[in-house]
């Protein structure tokens, strides 16, 4: 049994701040977008059903407040290959890339010790596992959600504190 109406979460752009609002009565369904490892999809928050053929960007949903934008995130770091006086490595990005858990297995991508340039790509601005895990040119490793590492950063000072 639906609700007689929903509350739905509303938005003007991806970006765009949105607020709550009352679905009108006998709309039994909300519309949002798809969470990647990258981020949400470019769909509009909205009351009723998906357009025909959006599957791959949005997603219906059918309680109160079920399509709000609420995710964790965690931080990994993109490479890019720098070529400095004829002689080319992998360089770490200076700003680390946001990426969002779509599981509980967050984790990051990055090159292999010397791999070539032609050897291995960047996906994703390193967020997510190696597409192959075969790939020896590609290294996954665990990407700490934000708010968690910065929690365990400040038990690790309060814990030094009482010693």
């Amino acid at each position: 049994a639906f609700p007689t109406s929903l509350f739905s979460y509303l938005s003007s752009g991806i970006n765009a701040e949105y607020g709550a609002t009352t679905c009108e009565t006998g709309v039994t369904k909300c519309s949002g977008p798809i969470l990647s490892i990258t981020g949400w999809s470019a769909t509009d928050q909205a009351c009723g059903e998906c357009a025909s053929g959006t599957e791959a960007t949005c997603k219906d949903c059918d309680t109160a407040d079920c399509n709000t934008k609420e995710a964790t995130t965690f931080e990994c770091y993109d490479y890019t290959w720098v070529v400095t006086e004829d002689v080319g490595a992998w360089t770490k990005a200076t700003a680390a890339s946001t990426c969002y858990s779509i599981s509980d297995n967050n984790q990051c991508n990055s090159p292999a010790e010397g791999v070539a340039e032609a050897d291995w790509t960047s996906s994703n601005g390193g967020c997510g596992a190696c597409a192959d895990s075969e790939d020896t040119n590609c290294v996954s490793t665990s990407g700490a959600p934000v708010a968690v590492l910065s929690t365990l950063i400040s038990l690790i000072a309060a814990f030094y504190a009482l010693m």
